[in-house]
């Protein structure tokens, strides 16, 4: 992805193909791997056992060979199959099911998460969270973003917004330490407390009874309509990588305070930058809040519970961070169990072909059920790694070359190349003129997780999904084999990558 300034105030957003080139012929290193050892069965059988040797070894080269040629949801069933044999020895570990029990000691500074993530530790600096992890030496902080009425604004003022944005990504780019920006949009059930509270307020002031016919009227429209009230919010969680900071960490002291001042000098540096985009920081998350919108998504019953407590007890203790229980069903690899909802997390793998109008995912921030037209229940990631300028034009040269000799060997079977291949070429061309040109470079990758109370409605959620992508031009795979590690990316605001 390249955070580009488009002079024409016309021109739609346009986004970067991903290459199918692969490393040879559009295979990737699974696949490759098993044609190696297919042709290496076959080597060893001819010059054992000559021609014959052949259909000895057939039971091996010819599996291999097959596998490797196959594509299934969108990947090579190589690497499709070594998740699934990962997924399985798990299960013979049992260590596809977590469960989180009060009674046993923890250590300190812990949180109550599977695997290495149990190791972070979220500080109060200054009333922000920031989220340090000891095994990627990374620190981060999260903020929540509000744009008033971006969809409602003229096509120019957009497009002014979108400009301003772009050039904050951009800056991102050419700063060293930042390791990862991860922009993320939830759209949660809520409640319609306000509105009740204010028509209590109403007619307590005129001094009118609750029994009016008014008054029911209006308590029976509420009613009615608090099914459909959503919350749609976003957050920015910029991602620091500590080693390429260790100048200025030493120049603030060293340690674990240096790391907390620097997570406040960057979150005021953050602040003032998205303000001249015309973006406000409603606030910068505390410990609590990152723990309430963990504990909601893998809880989303408690949803309701944590909306309507007052200002005191807002979010949740860091203790509740994590789910209190979490399984990965053995025969369904596409879905996730929690404490009392169930996901399935996708990876968007298609971004429009042709041009997009600025906001176009907005089909999806409001996609619907579509039997009882309720919002879907949704996480929706962007993660955005940044790309030095010199590292970017090298990985150009690189693929260029993969191309000119996936086309050379076309050439000597005589095979045409498609036009898959000809855009894959015009992206290179275009993503090293706007390097050139001075704009900044990111690798980003895209998750959506959609929950719901049973794997019924979640089937429907994810056919409400679906119908919003495909509106924009937009394909998701689900992460088989994957779920839970793809969930806890998705629902724990900390600035995690996938792998």
């Amino acid at each position: 992805m390249t955070s580009t300034s488009a002079t024409d105030p016309a021109r739609p957003v346009r986004l970067p193909r991903r290459s199918r080139q692969g490393i040879v012929l559009g295979m990737d290193a699974w696949q490759i791997a098993c044609v190696t050892i297919a042709a290496a069965a076959m080597l060893i059988g001819i010059n054992r056992f000559g021609p014959a040797g052949l259909l000895f070894v057939a039971p091996v080269y010819l599996p291999f060979g097959i596998v490797a040629l196959v594509q299934l949801q969108g990947m090579s069933a190589p690497r499709l199959l070594a998740l699934w044999l990962s997924k399985q020895v798990r299960h013979a570990a049992g260590a596809t099911t977590q469960q989180y029990r009060p009674e046993h000691p923890v250590k300190e500074g812990t949180l109550n998460l599977p695997g290495t993530r149990a190791s972070v530790q979220i500080w109060d600096v200054e009333g922000m969270a920031s989220a340090y992890s000891p095994h990627e030496r990374t620190v981060s902080i999260t903020a929540e973003l509000e744009v008033q009425g971006f969809l409602m604004k003229d096509i120019p003022e957009r497009r002014d917004l979108a400009q301003q944005w772009a050039n904050v990504l951009a800056a991102f780019t050419q700063r060293p330490g930042v390791k990862r920006v991860t922009l993320q949009e939830r759209t949660t059930p809520t409640t319609i407390r306000a509105a009740r509270a204010h028509l209590d307020d109403i007619t307590a002031r005129l001094q009118d009874t609750p029994a009016t016919d008014v008054a029911e009227n209006y308590r029976r429209v509420m009613d009615t309509s608090e099914r459909f009230a959503v919350a749609h919010r976003n957050f920015l969680t910029l991602t620091l990588g500590l080693p390429a900071l260790s100048a200025q960490l030493k120049a603030l002291g060293g340690g674990a305070e240096a790391v907390q001042r620097l997570a406040a000098i960057e979150a005021q540096n953050i602040t003032d930058a998205l303000r001249t985009a015309r973006i406000t920081v409603r606030r910068w998350l505390t410990p609590r809040d990152l723990a309430a919108l963990s504990r909601t998504a893998f809880d989303p019953e408690f949803l309701s519970t944590v909306q309507n407590r007052d200002p005191e007890h807002e979010g949740v203790a860091l203790s509740a961070i994590g789910p209190m229980y979490l399984e990965e069903p053995r025969g369904k690899n596409g879905i996730v169990i929690t404490d009392s909802g169930v996901h399935t997390t996708m990876w968007i793998h298609e971004w429009p072909r042709s041009d997009a109008p600025i906001g176009f995912i907005s089909p999806l921030v409001f996609a619907r059920h579509p039997v009882t037209g309720e919002a879907v229940t949704h996480i929706f990631s962007i993660v955005l790694t940044p790309v030095p300028v010199e590292k970017a034009l090298r990985r150009i040269r690189e693929e260029k070359k993969v191309w000119r000799g996936n086309q050379k060997m076309r050439a000597r079977r005589n095979a045409d190349g498609s036009a898959a291949d000809e855009a894959d070429w015009l992206a290179l061309e275009r993503q090293e003129e706007e390097l050139v040109a001075g704009h900044g470079e990111f690798r980003y990758g895209a998750y959506l997780t959609i929950t719901g109370p049973d794997e019924e409605q979640l089937e429907q959620s994810v056919a409400g999904a679906r119908n919003a992508l495909s509106q924009v031009g937009m394909e998701a795979q689900i992460l088989y084999c994957q779920q839970a590690e793809a969930l806890l990316v998705n629902a724990l605001p900390l600035g995690m990558g996938m792998k």
